[in-house]
């Protein structure tokens, strides 16, 4: 697999690579962020509190996100 590299900047949100940098639709690319730490997991969820917050007639249902688009079985 060949790499080749390009800088850019985030803009609202977005990736914005110098004007002359034309990529394929639909190409596969890699982001790599030089120094960024992100928290690893330091956020704690308490089960019991979270269930406390739901509301006492909550009733579970089925969903659906239409016909199978590959080889997926249900």
């Amino acid at each position: 697999m060949a790499v080749t590299t390009f800088q850019g900047t985030v803009e609202n949100g977005q990736i914005r690579l110098a004007a002359d940098v034309q990529l394929p639709e639909r190409a596969k690319v890699y982001v790599v962020v030089p120094d960024l730490e992100q928290d690893a997991g330091d956020t704690k969820f308490d089960l019991a509190e979270m269930v406390s917050r739901m509301p006492p007639d909550y009733q579970a249902g089925e969903e659906s996100f239409g016909e199978p688009m590959g080889k997926e079985e249900w």
